[in-house]
């Protein structure tokens, strides 16, 4: 891993510590822990004003706002773009290695000050400062205030949320306003927030776990929804312990109806 230089330590560690972390030096690095973003990762970008929004055209102004003062972005499920797409412009006000591969496009969705307030955009790897998965967030609740573990239950059944998936020694994170919250530390949770989670499930899953999992996430105080992320995509854990003929599985290329999420042999929707 390549750190900046600094002449000012002083300097150096306090940017470390507002993101939680040393920024990588803008360039053809791969990722600061040797692999790509996948989706519902935290991406803390070097260089917000690289980011070109699907829609095109400029970044909104609320958008700018957001990421001058927070700037985080989450990663969405759709393909990552290679190269230099002709319908986007090279990356402005933010220089590049010149040893730099050609550049990765990664889909991302900036949250607004707003409920239900989003921009998706694409972001460029090389102004990729850092990365948080949804596995590093669950330790960070110790970080918040007190009386915003006090005020907000999904944050608050965290813990006891940890302890039913360990019976099933599945690697889990959460994600949503749950999860940008930890990550970012901006209050977005409110009172009634679902608790959003990812469990990380490569290798097949039993429907009577999933049963009982689900059933035990169920008793809890807060709505909880919960995603099998597997090696092709994810399905929801209460569709998927429901037994259904088909499951709808999200993969980066789009919903598809399987039988066997972990062995999809469906068509796309």
């Amino acid at each position: 891993m390549t750190v900046v230089p600094s002449a000012h330590p002083a300097r150096r560690t306090a940017a470390e510590d507002l993101h939680d972390g040393p920024r990588r030096r803008v360039g053809p690095l791969a990722a600061l822990d040797g692999r790509l973003p996948g989706a519902h990762d935290l991406l803390l970008m070097q260089c917000p004003s690289s980011l070109r929004p699907l829609a095109g055209g400029g970044l909104p102004d609320w958008a700018r706002a957001v990421l001058r003062v927070h700037p985080w972005v989450t990663v969405g499920r759709a393909p990552a773009v290679a190269g230099d797409p002709a319908d986007l412009p090279h990356p402005q006000r933010c220089t590049r290695d010149p040893e730099a591969a050609p550049e990765l496009w990664f889909p991302v969705t900036v949250r607004g000050p707003r409920p239900g307030q989003r921009l998706d955009a694409l972001a460029p790897w090389a102004a990729v400062a850092r990365t948080l998965r949804p596995e590093q967030l669950a330790e960070r609740r110790g970080r918040l205030a007190p009386e915003r573990l006090a005020g907000i239950p999904a944050l608050a059944l965290l813990p006891e949320v940890g302890r039913l998936v360990a019976d099933h020694r599945m690697p889990w994170g959460p994600i949503g306003a749950v999860g940008y919250e930890l990550g970012t530390g901006v209050p977005v949770a409110g009172a009634l927030s679902p608790l959003r989670l990812v469990l990380r499930a490569p290798q097949p899953v039993s429907r009577r776990d999933a049963l009982q999992l689900r059933r035990a996430l169920s008793k809890l105080p807060v709505p909880v929804q919960a995603e099998l992320e597997t090696r092709h995509g994810s399905v929801q854990l209460a569709e998927y312990a429901a037994s259904p003929y088909t499951l709808t599985l999200l993969t980066p290329d789009g919903p598809r109806e399987v039988r066997d999420p972990w062995f999809p042999r469906g068509p796309f929707v």
